[in-house]
């Protein structure tokens, strides 16, 4: 009888779930995709504890400096902080997947496939740039409209929506930048479907959201135009998820992804 660790179970476990059982996945697949089943990699411990620093940081700053500067408070963004807790919430995740994976390269070097990396229009497809575009981009036209009439408002959640722009772009770029890690067909096949799904570990959407609040509870200038931004935002977003998680390609059955169960 087979004894597997934590990761080997974790890799077994995304492998069910994508229609393969094995009873030992191989060491390359273990450690690629135990950290997408939340086993953390410990290279990325010192990337992390920076993030938690800078998260935690970046509130007190925010919160302190806002609140000295600004007299009326009604002119602040509701939740605020909701934005640098769903940076840290983002990059937490991206990190131990980013870390596993240049640790299998590393250690592969010569031995990876020579495969060129699918185009990033591939990748991402258009609902998801639809929602990248509408969120950051809409959503920065709209913060300026605003501004423009006065609203001091709208220049902080500008400078709110750029650090979730920030983020998004840090997450994507590394996923569609990271070279094809794959040593046969099998985990080429995996490699594929991994690069689908990291898309996902960057969510724009999520950066709408706490617009909801000052809709609700506060005195901010244009509610419609906020409410419409907000659907429009969160509506792409779910659409590109949907599409997205269509267009990941199944397993091949012949493909060699450990031992047979």
């Amino acid at each position: 009888m087979i004894t597997l660790s934590a990761r080997e179970k974790a890799a077994v476990k995304w492998l069910e779930r994508h229609g393969i059982r094995v009873a030992e996945p191989t060491w390359l697949l273990t450690f690629r995709l135990s950290v997408r089943r939340g086993k953390g990699a410990p290279e990325a411990f010192t990337a992390l504890f920076f993030v938690y620093l800078l998260t935690f940081v970046g509130m007190g700053a925010y919160q302190f400096n806002v609140l000295m500067l600004v007299e009326d408070h009604s002119q602040l963004p509701y939740f605020g902080f909701s934005y640098f807790i769903f940076a840290m919430t983002m990059l937490t995740t991206w990190l131990p997947v980013r870390y596993g994976d240049r640790q299998v390269a590393a250690v592969l070097e010569s031995r990876l496939l020579d495969r060129p990396r699918p185009p990033w229009r591939a990748v991402l497809g258009g609902w998801y740039l639809t929602a990248l575009a509408v969120t950051f981009g809409g959503g920065a036209v709209l913060a300026l409209v605003l501004a423009a009439g006065g609203s001091l408002w709208a220049w902080i959640w500008l400078g709110l929506l750029a650090l979730g722009a920030l983020v998004n772009v840090m997450i994507l770029t590394s996923v569609l930048r990271r070279p094809v890690i794959a040593e046969d067909e099998g985990s080429l096949a995996v490699d594929a479907v991994t690069r689908l799904e990291d898309v996902q570990l960057a969510m724009p959407s999520m950066f709408a959201l706490p617009v909801v609040a000052d809709i609700v509870f506060a005195d901010v200038p244009g509610k419609p135009w906020l409410i419409g931004y907000v659907v429009l935002a969160v509506g792409t977003h779910v659409v590109a998820l949907i599409t997205q998680r269509r267009r990941i390609p199944a397993l091949p059955a012949d493909g060699h992804y450990g031992k047979a169960s």
